[in-house]
């Protein structure tokens, strides 16, 4: 055998070699390190979405329509739920119902006591069925929970709380017990 024929021959089994090698390691290190679930769902979900993708480059842009969130204008029903804790800042809190039959924009929006306190709500979406709980501590918000940012309790016994939208329309009202 000539050295060029013996290169060729090193080279074809170092190859052979390193792949074997290389695929040995990676079904090691996938047994013991598994694709958790919620990965393998998004790696299935985006290969679906990318052959929607492809499908739908040969549909006609005009005859598809984006969705779109239509929110509760008129027939709005929301409510104060319930006032917890009056008088207590650490458990005081207001919970908001939304039973329209769509979203609401809260954007904007105002719980006020009779001490003239005002809670401004920030942009905030409240779907059908949904609930906020507005807390008059201090703390950080979050998707259920807006906090007053106060350092003492708003609530008292006998007092009304009102919820207004944002054009100053009294919603709801609620007698603290």
């Amino acid at each position: 055998m000539n050295k060029t024929s013996r290169f060729f021959v090193y080279l074809l089994i170092n190859i052979v070699v390193s792949a074997g090698i290389t695929l040995a390691i990676l079904l090691i290190w996938d047994h013991y390190h598994p694709q958790p679930k919620e990965a393998a769902l998004i790696s299935a979900l985006n290969t679906n979405l990318n052959e929607t993708t492809q499908q739908q480059d040969t549909v006609d842009p005009q005859s598809t329509s984006e969705p779109s969130l239509e929110f509760i204008k008129e027939e709005i029903a929301v409510t104060i739920h319930i006032i917890v804790g009056a008088g207590n800042l650490d458990m005081e809190y207001v919970e908001i119902h939304n039973q329209s039959q769509g979203p609401i924009d809260l954007t904007g929006w105002l719980l006020v006591d009779e001490q003239d306190h005002v809670f401004t709500f920030p942009a905030l979406i409240l779907n059908s069925e949904g609930a906020i709980k507005v807390l008059s501590k201090k703390g950080m918000n979050s998707v259920i929970e807006l906090y007053w940012q106060s350092d003492t309790p708003i609530w008292q016994s006998g007092e009304t709380a009102n919820l207004l939208n944002a054009d100053g329309d009294i919603l709801t009202s609620y007698l603290i017990p």
